[in-house]
């Protein structure tokens, strides 16, 4: 596999290349491929023991590797390869590959050449390489294994510049095998050594150089020219050539010429190759070769011993000479340290002199920017604080003093005794003016106070309902701003001395004006007689009613007092106000008041608002600071959150409904106040707002209980139930206090009343109709019996017992949603939905109840026939049975003809309209008869429909017809 042949002639090797290294160049001598490349330089077909690879002749038993003994092998392919890069040689690698069955390759392991330690011959065909450790492989001729070794061998030796330890080699193959480009001497175990190798490329030189002339000659008889290899080898060893008769002489030509090609082929050289790269190659070797001889030359001369002997003695001297060398370089760098030390002294004195000058003169420019004259520090304890200049002129002087104190001097300047001295004093004038800022603004907030207090044109009166503002103080102090922040900077305590003498000198004015104005808005509150909210209110009704029955009466009673809203007070011309809108201008005149306080004292006092700053930004100085001006504000208003809970208390001691109102204005107010940063307004508020819910959840109560009561009082089941007649007027009420409160809390808290509300109102109905002498106590029962009226025999004596229900129930489900239906509430959707679905339910029964006093014993029969279909009794069958024989349905026929059927009719109506005679305005009378008047023609078409279905030829057919049956109802209603 490994000889040496054309790599375009060989296509095992083609296979390899386009497999493995399409991309690098086929040459596998030349060592300029393309950047980054990988080429082969030769390959082997090995067989590969599978039984551990180790050395035969080390590691493994006796006959383990030899040619006939080798079992359990694989087939592999040993490949040499050399990757370079922009013409360089990067690295040389071995790997191992296998053939795969579609003709590809694939590699399983590879290794750096370099790693290769030993190579062992083991016989003919068998070597061992050791890397890490042994591998064992076997070619299938000598020749491909001696190739193999030999390309191996001179790519190491090449490209490592070292030989592996070579074990069982021959010299002749050894010879063979060497790359005179390298001059390092293999390991070798067999008895050869340096110079025999030498002396054996030395003749295979000299062969080559006579096969060279021989091949010149024989060129020249041939015509043709030979390049000169190499002047250097032809003149090497002269003296071995011999003279031979003319035909040794022949003889010897052509083994030269076998001897050539031999050695051409060693240096892998082809005939299209470039004959300057093969002469500049045995160039090399014969280098190599002269290198060697001399070597060996100086070798063999016994005087060269005296010469070594002699250096030695020389470089002893030398030696001495550089240890006195050193010791002088040590004590002259010993001397220049000193020198060195000196010099640095010197200018450190130098510097030391100019700074202290420096120092000197900063000194004095920093005395003299820290010095304030006398009579600008007199200006803070003799100028007047009464006028605009006057506080100007302080402010000025303050801020210079401010500057002097907030130096940025260093620790140690600032400990200067000058310098400490200064600073205070400058704390001392600092502390005298704090306190007497703090004497005048105590006299300053008192007269304010009291001037306030004693003005007796600032009190409400009847034709202005307001508090007024003190835009006086505001003007009066902001003038004192600038000082005021000054404090806060340079004296932290005073300032929130100042901040609670003002607080404590304006609660009094707001209590006593605040107290003032709700009491003058007591005296306008209108009041509602008890009477005017019995119409909307639950509870209201049944103390009107004394808790006894709700007579009919009363319910006319109220009926004629709802064509008035429920919102609408007797004002008697004085300008009286609901108690919710009164309250709601209780917080429009008094909300602005503390927020106006709030924004004061934050801009007077130079508290940053909690609001203003960034979630992110705020530090404990910013919460610091919110917290304290919480704290003045609820000192100032502590006691307004108590005088609005009982302005609420008095507004609602005759309307309670008038609490919704009020939380929604609060929330309104909250909601606002919120936006703009007012937290303690909004807190204030959430205090009243808690005290409505409380007045609120104790109404609905109230509403609930009035509501169950009404369930236990109440005795004639019939009509509607007063709390029906209520609710739509109590919804409204509640609507008209909720006006653009969609988005308020209040809106939820509502709906979740009403929600209570409607479900005991549908309990308490469904108990009432329960309530009355009834053979059934439980309500499924009751309602299993509804729908299945009409079904069994039994039915009279369920109608007398449950027709009362029906029209009850009907009646005040129908009041229910259609009052409701048009106020258009949409959190009473699915109340509304149930009484409509509960409408239509009793609606049917009632139908189906009624329609039996005309028609019992024909529905009896059709409905006995339809019991009997409903047991798979064949419709022709019906006829074969004694009760529902032709005869039987003809006699049951007879029974009842046109005018019995008309007269029933005139009879069921006047009885329809006994029940609903009471129901205002007669619609649901109408209502009624409507779906009696289906209930009996959907009748006519089923009975119809069973006499054709069971009866087909008997030819009898109802006494009425479908045209009857609409006539009859015509006539009734023209004459009603």
């Amino acid at each position: 596999m490994a000889e040496n042949r054309q790599p375009s002639l060989d296509p095992e090797r083609q296979l390899i290349v386009n497999s493995l290294f399409s991309d690098g160049a086929e040459d596998p001598v030349s060592p300029t491929h393309s950047s980054g490349t990988e080429s082969l330089i030769t390959y082997c077909k090995v067989s590969e023991d599978t039984g551990g690879g180790n050395s035969p002749t080390v590691d493994r038993p006796f006959g383990i590797g030899k040619t006939n003994s080798r079992i359990d092998v694989k087939i592999r392919y040993l490949l040499v390869t050399i990757v370079s890069k922009n013409g360089k040689v990067q690295k040389v690698q071995l790997h191992k590959a296998k053939k795969n069955p579609n003709d590809t390759f694939s590699i399983g392991r590879t290794w750096q050449l370099e790693q290769v330690r030993k190579i062992e011959s083991v016989d003919n065909v068998t070597f061992v390489i050791t890397i890490s450790k042994p591998y064992c492989w076997s070619t299938d001729t000598q020749g491909e294994k001696d190739v193999f070794l030999s390309q191996l061998l001179k790519t190491f030796r090449k490209h490592t510049k070292k030989s592996p330890k070579l074990i069982n080699f021959d010299n002749e193959i050894l010879a063979e095998m060497k790359s005179p480009s390298t001059p390092t001497k293999p390991v070798i175990q067999n008895e050869t050594d340096s110079y025999n190798v030498a002396a054996s490329l030395q003749e295979r030189l000299a062969n080559a150089n006579k096969s060279s002339s021989s091949l010149r000659s024989l060129n020249q008889r041939n015509g043709r020219s030979t390049p000169n290899l190499s002047s250097g080898a032809q003149g090497s060893d002269t003296n071995s050539v011999h003279h031979h008769t003319e035909d040794d002489e022949l003889k010897e030509e052509e083994l030269s010429l076998i001897n050539v090609g031999e050695l051409l082929n060693d240096f892998d050289w082809k005939g299209s190759g470039n004959a300057a790269a093969l002469e500049e190659r045995l160039l090399n070797e014969l280098a190599a070769l002269e290198a060697a001889n001399i070597h060996a030359m100086v070798e063999s001369d016994d005087r060269i011993h005296s010469v070594i002997e002699q250096i030695d003695n020389a470089i002893a001297e030398l030696d001495n000479m550089d240890q006195w060398l050193s010791l002088y370089t040590a004590e002259l760098n010993s001397m220049g340290d000193d020198i060195h030390h000196i010099e640095s002294q010197n200018r450190g004195l130098q510097v030391q002199t100019a700074n202290q000058k420096a120092l000197l003169s900063e000194l004095d420019r920093l005395i003299q920017s820290i010095t304030l004259p006398e009579q600008v520090i007199q200006i803070l304890f003799k100028e007047s604080m009464d006028t605009v200049q006057g506080i100007q002129n302080i402010e000025h002087v303050a801020a210079q003093i401010k500057r002097v104190l907030e130096t940025p001097f260093d620790e140690s300047t600032r400990q200067m005794m000058a310098i400490k001295e200064k600073l205070e004093t400058y704390n001392f004038h600092c502390k005298n003016f704090c306190s007497r800022f703090y004497e005048y603004m105590r006299m300053i907030f008192q007269f304010q106070a009291e001037t306030l207090i004693s003005d007796k044109s600032r009190g409400p009166r009847h034709n202005s309902l307001t508090i007024q503002d003190h835009e006086s103080i505001v003007e009066n102090l902001s003038k004192y701003r600038g000082l005021s922040l000054w404090m806060k900077e340079m004296d932290p305590k005073r300032h929130l001395e100042i901040q609670s003498l003002y607080v404590i000198s304006k609660e009094p004015i707001y209590k006593k004006e605040t107290k003032e104005y709700l009491s003058q808005m007591r005296h306008l509150l209108s009041k509602r007689e008890l009477a005017e909210e019995a119409t909307y209110v639950f509870s209201a009704a049944l103390n009107q009613s004394g808790r006894a029955s709700l007579s009919y009466g009363y319910a006319n009673w109220l009926t004629s007092e709802s064509t008035k809203p429920p919102w609408e007070f007797k004002d008697g011309g004085g300008g009286k106000l609901p108690p919710e809108e009164a309250f709601d201008h209780n917080l429009l005149t008094i909300i602005p008041l503390v927020v106006n306080e709030q924004n004061f004292i934050v801009d007077f006092f130079h508290l940053k608002k909690y609001a203003e700053t960034k979630k992110e930004d705020r530090n404990i100085e910013d919460v610091r600071m919110q917290n304290k001006l919480t704290e003045h504000m609820e000192k100032l208003f502590s006691f307004l959150p108590e005088e609005l809970s009982s302005f609420v208390d008095y507004g609602c001691k005759h309307d309670n409904i008038q609490v919704i109102g009020m939380i929604a204005s609060l929330e309104k107010y909250m909601h606002a106040n919120e936006k703009i940063g007012q937290d303690y307004v909004v807190r204030m508020l959430q205090k009243v707002r808690l005290h409505c819910l409380g007045k609120f959840e104790v109404f609905i109560n109230d509403q609930l209980k009035a509501i169950e009561e009404t369930k236990v009082t109440t005795k004639k089941r019939k009509g509607i139930v007063v709390f029906m007649r209520i609710f739509p007027r109590f919804v409204e009420r509640i609507e008209h206090s909720m006006v653009e409160s969609e988005k308020l809390e209040m809106r939820s808290i509502v709906n979740r009343a009403y929600e209570r509300i409607v479900k005991t109102m549908f309990e308490c109905v469904e108990a009432i109709a329960k309530d009355a002498d009834s053979p059934v106590d439980d309500k499924e029962q009751l309602n299993a019996h509804i729908m299945t009226l009409g079904t069994y025999y039994n039915f009279k004596w369920l109608m007398y017992c449950y027709l009362n229900t029906f029209f009850f129930l009907l009646e005040n489900m129908h009041y229910f949603y259609s009052e409701i239906r048009s106020r258009r509430i949409n959190i009473l959707e699915p109340f509304m939905r149930y009484a409509k679905s509960s409408y239509d339910k009793h609606m049917e029964a009632y139908a189906k109840a009624m329609v039996r006093r005309p028609f019992g014993k024909l529905l009896e029969f059709f409905e006995g026939i339809e019991s009997l279909l409903r047991t798979n009794t064949a419709p022709e069958e019906v006829g074969f049975r004694i009760q529902f024989n032709k005869a039987a349905l003809k006699k049951v026929i007879s029974q009842y003809p046109g005018k019995e059927i008309k007269k029933g009719l005139d009879s069921l109506y006047k009885r329809v309209e006994k029940h609903f005679k009471e129901e205002e305005g007669g619609r649901l009378l109408q209502v009624v008869w409507h779906a009696i008047e289906e209930e009996v023609i959907r009748n006519h078409e089923r009975f119809t429909l069973i006499i054709n279905k069971c009866y087909p030829n008997a030819n009898i057919t109802l006494e009425f017809s479908m045209d009857d049956l609409l006539s009859y109802f015509s006539e009734i209603a023209r004459s009603h």
